[in-house]
């Protein structure tokens, strides 16, 4: 093989390797759009739980000063 031929198939082998990468990288891509969904649901708290929060934290404003 020629320097051409040569050239050409360690390219080819580059792309190959770069579009595999880029496949796995949308893969996790998605996979983390998907925990931050998930995660996005596991922090709504109810009205009660918001009132017990401020007022732990007024309370410690409180001893704070």
């Amino acid at each position: 093989m020629n320097i051409e031929e040569t050239l050409v198939v360690l390219f080819g082998l580059i792309i190959i390797v770069q579009c595999f990468f880029m496949y796995v990288m949308s893969r996790r891509i998605r996979q983390l759009l998907e925990e931050s969904d998930n995660a996005g649901l596991a922090t709504d708290f109810t009205e009660s739980e918001l009132d017990e929060i401020s007022k732990t934290v007024d309370e410690y404003k409180k001893h704070q000063i």
